[in-house]
């Protein structure tokens, strides 16, 4: 199996927070908190009773030293933000991709008796062989290993370490350890790495010439050209996530766990998962797109602070598009940033912002003290695009020459809102020449609910069976992840596994919003103190609460103590966009875009889509949520909406 424990490189680190998008599948967010979400034990060895309509839960790996491993978080995450990303800016300038990637290859190559003993260690005598048969292609005809021909060659991997030598005799993790200078471990790993040091070809060139510097720089140096080439998108996760600590935790251990078992995605069983999950394969076309993106801050009165925002321009004068991502999405996630691909390659200009669920706008934009409220949320991000247009026009005003408003999920939710105050007369002078929502929820408590049943689905599973089947769905997110989904086939998730992927996604996303509003806002619901250094008993506490919880905890008891209302169910009801039928009925300036087996829709959802929007509508028969975004011709079908009369 292909190791990717190297920090923080590696195809699965690379794309860790390709991103709580909306209500869209993205199988690699989903297990930045799988480990924590599984029936088993603490670790203390107590089993933790599950509550009533809640999953009982599990942690991947104790985190004893938990002040000690922050620490040395804190001192990376630094040495990354100010040495090692501002260098990397200066080299991957002179070393562009082809000549790191060559070097990428020579450093992997110089490992190779560390792959050759750890695989005849583990009785694994094909893929030592594999590994010999590509060292000795690599290294002849490669000249050194700077080439690559094995792979040409149909030559494959077998990467194996130490580390998983004694995961497969049976040892396990120990605990969580966070090594300074180095990244994420745990003990057993740490003496893996101790033992593979000498069986590294750079160790010996190292004793060969015991008075010399240089031989010491080689494998730092090659670590360096790794981290350099994802240096940009490794930025953009750790902007995008509240707790980088706990998700790259997360993710370490149980994507160590699925190499030592070799794991392999079964294809027996029903496989027929949600459609939704095909929404990881909407990605940008255009390489590097996101690093094209201009980064602009808007200041926000209300706030006293400065939200940014993303912005690609067209070197002409071109319409602008302003893009709302959906919940907890960031403005540079991987969805984000191919939506708005998808829009400048058809000659768009595009503005994109982060969501109100998504830390960035919770600190700088948002006047709640938890977000979730959708009239007082849109009342927020309003703000926000008055103060960015108006931004936006003083900078490029001569290159714009019309605006949109577009946006999914909970993005196309907020859209639609915006288009009913406008024709309301209630936006205060901002406007839109056209409004475009694709899959908005119509009733967010409703899609909330469905969530809360999603992450709740392997409840259908008996007791004996479940941890290990949860267990099975949380390897095959993380073998796609590494090794994308073909869906030319049968996708091999049944419609348990992918309603819990989706519902564990999204409650990552809620976790991460109590976090961080209760640490600048504490209501006093917790019981533990979210502001604390060491988290992880406040984070127990925080996993188990779902959208429902959520709802009547923390966000209804503050919106009646701030005289937003005091009747629950009226306050529930305002969210939902039938509401504003009168403002949205025939409105020529709005275009929707819907699936008829969206799960966050109901039969009656549908029909308030047609009746309420007749020719304006769009509808997919099949397509989940954001499920059909990577269908070229759904993409072309989308793009026309922003300029057509009616919709075919």
């Amino acid at each position: 199996m292909t190791d990717k424990n190297l920090y923080p490189t590696g195809p699965t680190f690379k794309y860790f927070s390709t991103s709580c998008c909306a209500f869209a599948l993205t199988f690699l967010v989903t297990l930045h908190s799988a480990s924590i979400l599984a029936q088993g034990s603490t670790p203390d060895g107590k089993v933790e009773k599950p509550q009533s309509g809640q999953m009982p839960y599990f942690d991947a790996v104790p985190d004893p030293l938990e002040g000690f491993n922050r620490g040395s978080w804190v001192l990376n995450d630094w040495l990354f933000r100010r040495i090692i990303y501002p260098l990397s800016s200066g080299y991957n300038a002179v070393a562009p991709k082809p000549v790191r990637n060559k070097i990428s290859n020579a450093g992997h190559n110089l490992t190779y008796p560390v792959r050759l003993l750890n695989n005849c260690f583990q009785g694994k005598w094909h893929g030592a062989w594999v590994e010999t048969e590509r060292f000795g292609a690599n290294s002849t005809v490669g000249l050194g290993g700077f080439f690559d021909p094995a792979t040409k060659w149909g030559i494959g991997r077998s990467d194996e370490d130490f580390g998983q030598t004694l995961g497969h005799y049976g040892s396990g993790p120990g605990f969580y350890l966070m090594i300074p200078l180095v990244g994420p471990s745990n003990g057993r790993d740490a003496v893996g790495k101790i033992v593979d040091l000498p069986l590294d070809i750079c160790f010996w060139i190292g004793v060969a010439y015991p008075h010399e510097i240089w031989p010491e720089a080689i494998r730092p140096g090659f670590a360096f050209n790794d981290i350099s080439g994802n240096a940009r998108d490794y930025k953009r996760q750790l902007d995008s996530f509240v707790d980088p600590y706990q998700a790259l935790r997360t993710l370490y251990s149980l994507n160590r766990q699925r190499l030592i078992i070799d794991y392999l995605p079964s294809y027996s069983g029903d496989c027929n998962p949600d459609p939704t999950v095909n929404s990881v394969l909407f990605k940008p076309v255009a390489p590097n797109f996101a690093d094209q993106a201009v980064t602009r801050k808007a200041f926000i009165p209300a706030t006293g602070k400065k939200l940014a925002y993303s912005c690609w321009m067209q070197k002409k004068p071109a319409p602008l598009v302003c893009y709302l991502p959906g919940l907890g999405s960031y403005r540079l996630d991987r969805s984000t940033v191919a939506y708005a691909d998808m829009m400048y390659r058809h000659g768009y200009s595009v503005v994109a912002l982060s969501n109100p669920f998504q830390k960035e706008f919770m600190e700088s934009a948002s006047t709640m003290a938890v977000p979730g409220y959708g009239p007082a949320d849109c009342d927020d991000v309003v703000g926000a695009l008055k103060l960015i247009l108006s931004d936006m026009r003083k900078w490029k005003g001569d290159k714009i020459t019309g605006t949109s408003l577009t946006g999914v999920s909970q993005g196309g939710y907020f859209t639609l809102m915006i288009a009913a105050r406008e024709a309301a007369g209630r936006l205060g002078g901002l406007t839109f020449d056209r409004y475009v929502a694709v899959n908005p929820p119509s009733q967010p408590a409703h899609a909330e609910q469905r969530l809360d049943e999603m992450f709740d689905a392997p409840l259908a599973w008996p007791v004996a069976e479940r941890r290990k089947r949860m267990e099975e769905a949380i390897y095959k997110a993380l073998y796609f992840a590494d090794n994308g989904l073909d869906v030319s086939g049968s996708i091999p998730l049944t419609r348990i596994e992918s309603d819990f992927l989706i519902g564990l996604t999204f409650r990552y996303t809620l976790m991460s919003v109590i976090e961080d509003s209760q640490r600048r806002h504490n209501l006093g619901v917790l019981n533990r103190d979210p502001g604390k250094f060491v988290r992880q008993n406040s984070y127990r506490e925080i996993r188990r609460i779902g959208y429902a919880e959520y709802t009547d905890r923390f966000l209804l008891p503050y919106l009646i103590n701030s005289g937003r209302g005091n009747d629950r169910e009226n306050l529930i009801a305002s969210t939902a966009l039938n509401q504003s039928t009168e403002f949205l009925h025939n409105n020529s300036k709005i275009r929707v875009q819907i699936c008829e087996d969206d799960s966050l829709l109901t039969p009656d959802d549908i029909s308030w889509f047609r009746s309420t929007f007749g020719t304006n509508l769009k509808v997919y028969p099949v397509g989940g949520h954001l499920g059909n975004l990577y269908i070229p011709s759904v993409q072309e079908a989308l793009v026309r909406l922003f300029s057509d009369k009616t919709t075919k």
